[in-house]
């Protein structure tokens, strides 16, 4: 076939394929988020400390791993159920219960946590290295409710197949928070970084949160429906364990390494880990793009060989891209654009990315548990995972510091990988038996 032939047959591929427009759509902002976010490192490494990037970056993965539990898995009814019902008004009432179970979930935890003081408690538990926790407090908080906002919106973006208002919503995210950001710590040079980057980014999220969150009143209904709330939190609340476990597995490398050594430590891995993002970066936009069309396919057999061609067309798209991720870092080491004391990023950095390359695939098998509706199984995977976790970071992490943290990282994804691979194989092998199997028999 000559190339005008492929070009035809791309494009006609293209024009039928759902799930690669939504992709591409999705993809070539998120692509322009992380492009940005890398080519803006250097400034950010010139306007903050060594000391400051790390602490900065450990308050964020604190925020963030916290954040993931606040949304109390209630994201999953949202992507399930919305497409059980073509009615606008059962559609509104399901926007309505979700987001009304979120606010009052969220509102009667976090209020007594701060109100009592508990989370100097937290932060005393958290942080091994002395900080002034008091001048971040307010910007924690924030951050904390607007992660967990931003992640409900951007999901109901995408269950709702709004991608063009996603995009509008991601570039105005970019545009806006890294002027703010730059602007704010280029005037207030020596006012504390951490503080004003994290104040910054966040109250432009509000703003922006704000604006774009008319979409989701305009559908929503105002009708409680306690039928729905019931089972919501039945489908959500072992995402919602699975979360409390993710706390320990995704974030035990940074405690233990901030544990046991310094916020220059951290910057290193940060740094790397930062390098490394574009990974999960790509294949979350790919996951939220394919989740729904997942869902809505009722031909298990489809599901399984589409699935078993994207595991192997992800794992060859992603180990190539991480090649050049290790070049380019090395290119701008090498010219100053990023200074030489960041050098030892280089070599925890292929660890990252074989880690970020497990992780991506892992969600392509517990995508299955939705589908067939086993979520409880996230609870005992995650219990597992947690021992893993815990008992590696504490042989690895004081012994061989960024190493031992990104082995920690590496080793318990492919853990997880390995359990979920067998897990489904034995799920799926037990529905196509059932269903080939005639009643009675």
């Amino acid at each position: 076939m000559n190339a005008a032939g492929l070009v035809r047959k791309w494009r006609s591929r293209y024009k039928e394929s759902i799930l690669l427009k939504r992709l591409l759509a999705v993809l070539s902002v998120d692509i322009l988020v992380k492009i940005s976010g890398i080519l803006l490192l250097p400034v950010y490494l010139r306007l903050m400390t060594q000391e400051e990037y790390g602490l900065y970056n450990y308050i964020l993965s604190i925020i963030i791993t916290i954040s993931i539990v606040l949304n109390f898995g209630l994201y999953i009814p949202l992507s399930k159920f919305y497409h059980d019902d073509t009615d606008p008004v059962k559609r509104g009432e399901l926007l309505f219960t979700v987001s009304t179970l979120l606010l009052a979930i969220l509102t009667i935890l976090l209020l007594p946590v701060y109100l009592f003081h508990w989370d100097y408690s937290i932060i005393h538990f958290l942080f091994r290295n002395p900080i002034d926790y008091e001048s971040y407090r307010v910007g924690i908080l924030l951050a904390m409710v607007m992660t967990v906002m931003n992640f409900m919106l951007t999901n109901f973006f995408y269950a709702t197949e709004k991608i063009r208002k996603l995009q509008q919503y991601n570039i105005a995210r970019i545009i806006t928070i890294n002027i703010a950001c730059i602007i704010s710590l280029f005037l207030l040079r020596g006012t504390g970084s951490v503080r004003v980057r994290l104040i910054t980014t966040y109250l432009a999220e509000f703003i922006l949160f704000l604006l774009f969150s008319i979409f989701f009143i305009r559908e929503s209904g105002r009708k409680f429906n306690r039928a729905l709330a019931g089972s919501g939190l039945r489908l959500a609340l072992p995402i919602m364990i699975s979360a409390l476990f993710g706390i320990v597995i995704n974030f035990s490398d940074k405690f233990f390494l901030e544990k046991y050594g310094s916020f220059t430590r951290l910057s290193y891995y940060y740094l790397a880990s930062s390098c490394a993002s574009v990974i999960p970066l790509i294949f979350a936009s790919f996951q939220n793009a394919w989740l729904p069309l997942f869902l809505k396919e009722k031909d298990i057999r489809r599901n399984i060989a589409r699935t078993n061609k994207l595991l192997l067309r992800i794992f060859a798209v992603f180990a190539i891209l991480s090649l050049f991720i290790i070049i380019f870092l090395k290119i701008v080491l090498t010219l100053g654009i990023i200074q030489p004391k960041y050098e030892q990023t280089l070599y925890v950095l292929p660890l990252i990315l074989v880690s970020q390359i497990f992780s991506a695939m892992v969600p392509l098998y517990s995508n299955y548990l939705i589908y067939f509706e086993k979520t409880y199984i996230t609870s005992v995977t995650g219990l597992i995972l947690c021992g893993v976790s815990l008992g590696l970071s504490l042989l690895l992490i004081p012994t061989f510091g960024v190493y031992g943290a990104a082995t920690v990282s590496l080793l318990c994804n492919l853990t997880y990988l390995v359990l979920y691979y067998f897990i489904i194989r034995s799920y799926t092998k037990k529905f196509l038996i059932n269903e080939t199997t005639p009643a009675g028999e």
